[in-house]
């Protein structure tokens, strides 16, 4: 397999892995904004304490897709940057501003108004993140973008991203990033005998997981109108993709209506995953289409070759220190209910409980 193939091949595994986990602690926040701040201070336990230490880790999915790009296909990702510059500056801002909410946060304690404030922040950041990555993604799909095959953008560089696939794909994504969330705590709060919060996180993940399926189902039928040359990747090569979203997504919902929620926890995230895995499957070999295909947008081999190496041995490093990160944090988490544990608004949180 060449080299080219292989790296994208550990970007759109790095995608996966940033929407399932990343995409679950913005669910938090877009929780946050939905309700209006009205949720419980039980609530609140369960759900800052499920992102907890790890939340900010998981950045580094992005940081691994963004290098990746720039070194192995930089005529790719220059016409991204250049077309997409307003939604990822937008998505940019959400991921700092997201954080600076969660930490100010937890050193007001006692201070309602600044509580609020800031709480506020976080949850309209954790939103506006998925919603423009969303838009990104979508208005790249489209092939809507006017790049010329030198790599140049040569659209309006204000609404040049605008679509009305790009503008699905950012409400799509903030409805799987709840989707996500929900099953999560869900899982959560029965892992800490929070019975009532149980019910209230499957009710919500049920409801949500409905609506996102409606919208997968919409997803295709715009794709299919707007899309065309991705709509016959899909059929050629995405089909099997489809098929496996559309039964691990049934399989979470029936998962969480029989109260199973780590089958629920397995196969919410699996769905998501099959959506990108098609995507990937179906716009291959265009990187930023009608132009940019992995073989006008690659590097030199020898800059490809050791961008490869460089890739694998990171993945090598970075996949088990998560790991074993999210092990010891889920180990301290099953020892004490989730009313016990410290969270972002309380004095004993000590700031990102890092």
């Amino acid at each position: 397999m060449l080299p080219e193939t292989l790296i994208l091949l550990v970007v759109l595994a790095s995608l996966v892995l940033y929407a399932v986990l990343a995409g679950a602690d913005f669910g938090a926040g877009v929780w946050e904004f939905t309700t209006a701040l009205q949720a419980t201070e039980r609530e609140r336990s369960l759900l800052y304490g499920a992102i907890g230490p790890v939340w900010e880790a998981n950045h580094v999915w992005l940081i691994f897709v963004l290098v990746l790009m720039a070194s192995a296909f930089p005529a790719a990702f220059a016409a991204a940057c250049s077309a997409l510059w307003i939604p990822l500056l937008l998505a940019l801002a959400g991921i700092v501003f997201r954080g600076v909410g969660y930490a100010f946060r937890s050193y007001a304690a006692g201070a309602v108004r600044q509580q609020a404030l800031w709480g506020g922040v976080f949850a309209l950041a954790s939103t506006a993140a998925p919603f423009f990555l969303g838009a990104s993604a979508g208005a790249i799909a489209s092939g809507s973008l006017a790049v010329a095959e030198s790599g140049r953008f040569e659209g309006d560089f204000v609404l040049g991203w605008l679509s009305p696939l790009s503008l699905f794909s950012a409400f799509f994504a903030v409805g799987i990033c709840a989707y996500l969330a929900a099953v999560y705590l869900a899982r959560e709060a029965y892992q800490a005998s929070e019975h009532d919060l149980v019910a209230r996180w499957r009710q919500r993940a049920l409801s949500t997981g409905l609506w996102v399926g409606v919208l997968s189902v919409a997803g295709l039928a715009m794709v299919a109108m707007e899309a065309k040359p991705l709509w016959r990747g899909l059929a050629l090569r995405g089909l099997p993709f489809m098929g496996c979203s559309l039964a691990a997504g049934i399989f979470s919902l029936w998962a969480l209506w029989k109260m199973r929620f780590t089958a629920a926890a397995v196969g919410a995230p699996a769905a998501v995953a099959a959506v990108l895995l098609g995507w990937g499957a179906g716009q291959y070999p265009l990187i930023v289409p009608p132009a940019l295909s992995v073989e006008t947008a690659r590097a030199p081999e020898a800059v490809l070759r050791a961008v490869l190496w460089v890739a694998l041995g990171g993945m090598v490093l970075t996949i088990p220190s998560l790991a074993y990160l999210f092990y010891l944090f889920k180990i301290d988490r099953r020892k004490r209910p989730s009313h016990e544990i410290p969270y972002a608004g309380t004095a004993a949180s000590p700031g990102l409980r890092r």
